[in-house]
Parts: structure tokens; sequence; C-alpha cells
């Protein structure tokens, strides 16, 4: 989703009409998966239950459900445990890895079938599957509020979109599949825009670390008491935002936007459209509280500077400054 240019409105994009006839079809694409219901849901048709997707590894890819229950999660399930949640475990085809675009399909499928509460949505998966946790929360940093890799590994250059994500990776030592390093490399690139992240190293496990992560009681309890994350506007007096006001410019976009400090809000604008920029932090700013872009400040007088972090990061630095 392009929400930089749809939420700043600074753009205008115009489609020319398509004069050739075509047809509509559809492309529909089979997604088989477990599903466990928690106790309680048949008997409160009003109330909304946590959800978990689990992405298991390559070795239970194919068309027979029974190899989900291997490992993970599904196993827990299959030996008797109860959790307190909707687990949806899907399958993964025949030589194929995860795939967000499909399992976001399923997400959207889900939603509208159970009574899900969307702002508990927690995304977890190993081996393969922990490649694919990366890999979704990174595509969809506003969906999930919780994720948990385990023994997975992912693109670190895109790890900052997990900003706001609380995340806790799990890894053995002496994993020969999928070296620490794929973990260790995820943790400490998100880390510097997320220094809540969690890492639990095993040190004499290896590739199976999913079994001791899966049985931490502690797991549960954390992820569960976690919320998708929403911006929420702090208090902050006009001559306080005035610090920020000037125009800035991107060279590579050759954009200008002009900010001024309004009532409690700043305001951007670019060609005569404008938003409200809504502080959050010290120097930190949203524009709309379920919607993971933010625009944060840095610098001082003449030299500050904005980034303006959506799907990927655009730098505004100071040009002139309003008095």
């Amino acid at each position: 989703m392009k929400t930089y240019l749809s939420l700043f409105l600074l753009i205008c994009c115009c489609s020319d009409l398509v004069l050739a006839q075509q047809r509509n079809e559809k492309l529909i694409v089979e997604q088989d998966y477990l599903l466990s219901l928690p106790e309680g849901y048949q008997q409160d048709p009003q109330k909304k239950f946590p959800l978990v997707l689990f992405l298991h590894g390559s070795g239970e890819r194919g068309n027979d459900l029974e190899k989900v229950k291997v490992n993970g999660l599904p196993k827990l399930v299959e030996a008797g445990k109860k959790f307190p949640f909707i687990l949806v475990s899907p399958q993964a085809h025949e030589n194929e890895g995860w795939e967000s675009r499909d399992l976001m399909r399923l997400m959207q499928s889900l939603q509208k079938k159970y009574r899900i509460d969307e702002d508990r949505l927690y995304l977890t998966g190993l081996s393969m599957g922990g490649y694919g946790s990366w890999d979704m929360a990174i595509k969809y940093p506003g969906l999930f509020a919780a994720v948990v890799p385990v023994c997975g590994g992912g693109d670190s250059a895109k790890v900052w979109l997990m900003r706001n994500t609380p995340t806790w990776v799990f890894h053995g030592a002496k994993d020969d599949a999928v070296p620490l390093k794929a973990s260790q490399e995820m943790v400490d690139a998100l880390r510097i825009h997320n220094p809540s992240v969690k890492f639990t190293i095993y040190p004499d496990a290896g590739h199976d670390s999913w079994t001791a992560a899966y049985n931490t009681d502690s797991l549960y309890t954390w992820m569960l008491s976690q919320k998708r994350f929403k911006y929420t506007q702090s208090t902050v007096a006009k001559a306080d935002l005035e610090r920020y006001q000037g125009y800035y410019v991107n060279s590579l976009r050759n954009d200008t936007i002009k900010v001024e400090a309004g009532s409690g809000v700043l305001i951007g604008t670019m060609r005569n459209h404008q938003v409200e920029i809504k502080p959050y932090q010290e120097g930190r700013f949203f524009i709309k509280e379920n919607e993971p872009v933010d625009v944060v400040f840095s610098g001082k007088k003449r030299k500050q500077q904005f980034v303006i972090n959506d799907e990927r990061q655009y730098i505004y630095k100071m040009i002139r400054k309003i008095e």
C-alpha cells in the first residue's frame, strides 16, 4: 500500500480509460489449514477471540494436513494442549514456500468467517515458517499485535518496518540448517528501531529450537498481552511545534513540503494539498492512528530534517526556516 502518497494527498494520479473490451475472471487459490477453536467459542456468540497464525517448516509441505501436526503448535494441540486463542495452521503446497499475499487473503477470509479480535492477531512460524513470519510481518507491518519467528531469517534491510511490532525471536546456537546468524542479523537490525525486541538463544539446541520455544509458558503470556499498535496523539502547545516550521525538500523526488504549526498539530502542505501531522512522542508524528506511517524530526534549527517512514524511507531536509 502506497500510504505515503495517499495519506499525504500530495501527488494526484490519473489513469486513462481502457477502451479495449475485457471480461472479468477470477483466480481461486485453495488453502488448506488446520483450525483449533478455544474453549468457550461456541458458548458466547458475541465474544471475539485472539488468533494465532502458525507457519510450519519445509518438511510439512504437501496436501496432507496430518503432516502439519508433526511440529510446533499443532503438535501441542494434537497432544491435548488447550490454548485460549483461535489457532490456524495452513499448509504450503509441495515445493513451495510461504507467499505473504496468499496468507493475507487467508487472514481476510478468516476475519469474515470467525469471531476474531482484530487487535490481537499473532504470527509465528518455525524454520521455513520463521522466514515466512519475518516476511509477512515486514510486508504487513500494521497487521499483527506480535510476531514470534523461530529459527528463521529475512531481509534485514527492511526489518525497520517492524519498528512498532513486539517481536520475540528464538534460535538454537548449534543450528546447522539455518545458522544462528540469520536471526542475529534480523534482531540487530530491528533493535535499532525497536529496542524492546526479545531474543532467546538455546546454547545446546540445533535446528529444533521450536520444541523448547513453544513449551515456554511465558511466551504465551507475553504474546497475548500485546495488542496491535496504534498511535495516540499527545498534547503539544503550538509554541513548541513552531520549532519544526519551515520548507523541507527531498532532492531525489524534487518535492518540497511546507510545515507549519497548527493547533496541537503540524500542517504539511505541498501543491496546495494539506494534511495534519499529529504528535505522539517528542519529535515523532503520525497521520492516522492505525496506519504504519510516521514522521520523525531530527537536528536543530536550520539543520533540521524529517523522515517519512512508510513502505520506504523518505528524507526531507530543511532549506528555509519559517519564523
